[in-house]
């Protein structure tokens, strides 16, 4: 009786897993397919069918149509709509028209929904006109009026800047990379103002510290941030009076391999017309950076390297800096 029981209970559990496991039948978008019916189940479903309406939609001309509705349901529902439904009828409205109109910017850029503002600023980076530049301008102007430039911060407006050309904007560039340090800053701030770049790229090296970059990897800063950063160092002059240019030698020391190489290379790179301000840098750097980097260099010398230490230790004032010196001198000798 019991193993009868199990048995019934056994089957019935398997229908039922089965039952609620079955994945519900993905509709097919057709030429007889009623305009708003597919349109449903194209923000619903997005991928394939997504597709499939925007083929049939177009074929039949109806891609006005399209038009209207996607930019009632961005203008009336977008704080309502999942993110999913919300990138789908975003897809659509891209499809139905090569412009953006600054209402619907407008709308989005102050929606309550974080989705909506980003979906905003992806239309005005893929839509850039003038009239769209001039919005953007005039929503920065007024989140510093109301003390929430914070808010408006993210990656997607960073993009939307720079598709824009609004050097007008570069504050906020700036503000972003200190804040949030996401690469899509750096990035704009090179294709804006390379040259106004370098100040705000090494304040933004200052942000590690020793501890952090002894680390294998870091908190503070972004990794692929960095890189463009350095980059950018090797190729352009380097801002030797920058406060904050010591942080080479705190990088350079990283137990991050990689940070570690891209800052040598900047400093090897500058090492010649830089060679004895760099030497007064790094000795007035804490000793454990001192004898890191120190340790470093004689491990990998180059030619640049070996008249830098021989410079540093005339600047060098710490006794043990100055004996590891002297002891990579009588190495070499030997």
């Amino acid at each position: 009786m019991r193993f009868s029981m199990f048995i019934l209970l056994a089957s019935l559990l398997g229908s039922t897993a089965c039952q609620t496991s079955k994945t519900p039948e993905i509709p097919k978008i057709t030429r007889e397919t009623p305009l708003e019916e597919g349109y449903g189940y194209a923000v619903a479903y997005g991928g394939q069918v997504l597709q499939q309406f925007k083929e049939v939609s177009r074929e039949k001309q109806q891609m006005a149509e399209v038009h209207r509705l996607a930019e009632a349901d961005l203008l009336k529902k977008n704080e309502e709509m999942d993110p999913l439904a919300l990138v789908n009828v975003s897809n659509l409205y891209r499809a139905s028209t090569s412009t953006l109109s600054s209402k619907l910017l407008t709308t989005l850029l102050h929606s309550r929904s974080d989705a909506s503002r980003r979906i905003g600023w992806r239309l005005a980076a893929l839509r850039p006109s003038a009239e769209i530049g001039q919005t953007i301008e005039g929503y920065l102007t007024e989140s510093l009026g109301d003390n929430s430039e914070d808010r408006v911060l993210s990656p997607e407006m960073a993009i939307a800047i720079q598709e824009n050309n609004l050097k007008s904007a570069f504050t906020f560039l700036i503000r972003g990379l200190l804040k949030d340090g996401q690469p899509e800053y750096a990035n704009a701030m090179l294709a804006l103002d390379p040259v106004r770049a370098a100040g705000p790229f090494v304040d933004y090296l200052g942000k590690a510290d020793l501890d952090d970059l002894r680390q294998l990897s870091q908190e503070n800063i972004n990794i692929y941030t960095c890189t463009i950063i350095f980059r950018y160092l090797l190729d352009n002059p380097l801002p030797i009076n920058h406060p904050s240019i010591s942080q080479l030698f705190l990088f350079a020391v990283s137990r991050n391999r990689a940070v570690a190489d891209m800052a040598n290379s900047v400093l090897e790179k500058h090492i010649p017309e830089h060679r004895i301000a760099l030497s007064i840098i790094l000795s007035r750097m804490p000793v454990q950076v001192q004898m890191a980097f120190v340790e470093g260099s004689q491990r990998e010398m180059t030619a640049n390297l070996r008249l830098f230490l021989n410079d540093f230790k005339d600047a060098a004032q710490q006794k043990e800096v100055i004996e590891e010196l002297n002891s990579g001198q009588r190495d070499v000798a030997q």
